[in-house]
């Protein structure tokens, strides 16, 4: 009887104790409901962080061109006045001063080492006015065939237009890539695969570009829709450079191998890698073949159609000594992708007329070399994103300079 009571008297303490239980198991799920619940520490929360993150640094690397072939420039040399002159008739001068002839008092900038810059977008290279010495290694030797057009417009010329300016524009529209044909542009090419279809449908040769390894899906996904004219494709863009491809010689193998080779197949010629000017770029280019047939690849594996090169710097003459080494190291014919009359070495820019003589007297020795099949001028954009105003083929607000009128008539 006794235990009997004393469970009675237990059963209020038993029962209280069950609701404080019951309080504490519906804690989790109040909390969860609650504004503490969603604090950025949650794992959710932590997730979407972490892809904005990506997104953020890819956002400033920005090295991934954009469907409409757009590739965003910067350099640390500074800008000169904006011409500001449209072009409306061949260029002034442009007669008396010549491809072969035309009067120069071109600046001497003997300068050997490439300026140092830490641009935080693709930038143009940091070249050197020297060229790299003479070497006694095994360079690649094409035995390339003789370089065709697939296209229309102007078939056989050397002249291309390098477009950054996707396919924006239409027919009577300033900037439309119509305009920069002439009687003188055959090709054209965007810094990516992402063709123009404007400039297809006015009969220009597509050269489609792998301009680095992030760069390989997009690769793929746009080779089903290149227009019939791929005759020639380039390789990656100035590998040597920080802020551009920026890759190893022996890591670009595997790229060349696996992912550009195979048009070959197809009939398509496939031009190397286009280094920066400065000495480093040319023994990129021969460490690469090193690198690649010591992976057991074969020679004619690993040598290129043709080979690209870019130049900046004042120079004509020692630009045309810097190709002759170039073609004479590598044993192959020479595009020459990008080249303007800009000082990355600290010295002055170059003039409006130096630049003018510059441009003038390199394209009519591109002419004269049979081993140069073509060549494209840095300049047809809005914003030259810090290359000297001077070479500009396009006024900002998209119309054609004196310079851009030179070469779709004269050049």
């Amino acid at each position: 009887m006794t235990a009997i009571l004393s469970l009675v008297n237990l059963l209020p303490t038993l029962a209280l104790l069950s609701a404080a239980l019951t309080g504490v198991e519906q804690v989790p799920t109040a909390l969860a409901h609650g504004p503490a619940a969603r604090s950025p520490k949650d794992i959710y929360h932590r997730h979407l962080a972490s892809r904005q993150q990506l997104a953020d640094n890819l956002a400033k690397k920005n090295t991934t061109p954009n469907k409409k072939g757009l590739i965003r420039r910067q350099a640390d040399g500074s800008k000169c006045r904006v011409r500001g002159e449209s072009y409306t008739a061949p260029a002034p001068a442009a007669s008396a001063t010549s491809a072969s002839s035309a009067a120069a008092e071109v600046p001497t900038n003997n300068a050997v080492d490439a300026a140092t810059s830490a641009p935080s977008e693709p930038a143009p290279s940091s070249s050197s006015a020297a060229a790299p010495a003479e070497t006694s290694s095994a360079a690649p030797v094409s035995a390339a065939p003789v370089a065709g057009s697939g296209g229309s417009k102007n078939s056989g010329s050397k002249l291309g237009i390098a477009w950054p300016n996707g396919d924006w524009e239409q027919p009577g529209q300033p900037n439309y890539v119509g305009n920069y044909i002439g009687n003188k542009a055959s090709w054209y090419y965007t810094w990516s695969p992402f063709a123009v279809g404007s400039a297809d449908t006015e009969g220009l040769e597509y050269v489609p570009m792998l301009w680095g390894p992030g760069h390989v899906s997009d690769w793929y996904a746009q080779q089903p829709s290149w227009p019939s004219t791929v005759r020639n494709a380039l390789f990656f863009n100035e590998p040597n450079q920080k802020g551009q491809c920026d890759v190893s010689a022996s890591d670009a193998v595997q790229y060349w191998i696996n992912d550009f080779l195979p048009l070959r197949s197809k009939g398509i010629r496939l031009g190397h890698a286009a280094p920066t000017s400065a000495p480093d770029g040319l023994v990129w280019i021969q460490d690469f073949f090193k690198a690649c047939t010591g992976a057991g690849h074969s020679q004619a594996d690993c040598s290129a159609d043709f080979y690209p090169l870019h130049y900046y710097d004042v120079d004509v003459g020692v630009f045309q000594k810097y190709v002759e080494n170039y073609h004479n190291t590598v044993g192959g014919n020479i595009w020459i992708t990008e080249y303007a009359c800009q000082n990355f070495n600290g010295g002055a820019q170059c003039t409006d007329q130096e630049t003018w003589n510059f441009h003038t007297q390199m394209a009519g020795w591109f002419e004269q070399q049979s081993y140069i099949e073509r060549f494209s001028p840095f300049g047809v954009m809005k914003d030259m994103q810090g290359v000297n105003q001077a070479n500009a083929l396009m006024n900002p607000d998209g119309s054609i300079t004196s310079l851009g009128g030179w070469y779709i008539t004269s050049a």
